[in-house]
């Protein structure tokens, strides 16, 4: 009798254990999410989460096909209930910051909610920052783009209204190179910066 209840303690606790690490691994990958709500009504809730915690964001994978390419398979995140006029800091599985900015319910005709002002961070595939986009009241504003050794490479700025290209100032070890102004779409005056 004694042996029997032996076995099954053991048995139960290579169980327990066994669940217990399962739990430790996936709380290694995930990010957990943190609040800081607003102290004073000028300031707005702050919120830190994953883009793959399933309590946060609804994923859905859908084939994207675009002209002279093949289709390809691509995730979609949408936020599940999102609260009106807080700062999100969003993170990938990697805990890299992939987008900064604060949801608010815009337009008079229909009630839809955005990031309408954000920051979106994009990553190489060995982890450096690749480029940073700026977007105000929807429309794209800014892009920053860096070199490997993370020093400022590029920045594009566009009209707020248009969406064309203003001006493009190139930089070389991270120090203004030379400034091109558009006056259209391909024509463009080159300013050489002066050091």
């Amino acid at each position: 009798m004694k042996s029997g209840h032996k076995l099954l303690l053991f048995i139960l606790s290579v169980f327990c254990m066994s669940c217990t690490f399962g739990n430790n691994e996936s709380k290694q990958n995930n990010m957990t999410a943190k609040v800081k709500y607003k102290s004073s009504p000028s300031e707005s809730d702050t919120l830190w989460v994953s883009q793959h915690d399933t309590t946060v964001f609804r994923r859905e994978e859908v084939m994207i096909s675009r002209p002279c390419s093949n289709p390809e398979l691509e995730e979609r995140f949408e936020l599940i209930k999102p609260i009106n006029e807080a700062y999100y800091y969003i993170y990938d599985n990697n805990k890299q910051l992939i987008m900064e900015g604060k949801y608010t319910y815009e337009g008079i005709q229909s009630k839809e909610g955005n990031f309408y002002n954000s920051k979106s961070y994009y990553y190489k595939t060995n982890g450096d920052l690749k480029s940073i986009h700026y977007r105000e009241d929807g429309r794209d504003i800014k892009t920053e783009s860096f070199d490997g050794n993370k020093r400022l490479k590029e920045i594009m700025y566009r009209d707020k209204k248009s969406g064309n290209i203003q001006k493009v100032e190139i930089y070389s070890n991270g120090k203004l190179k030379e400034t091109r102004v558009y006056k259209t779409f391909d024509t463009y005056n080159t300013i050489i910066a002066s050091h």
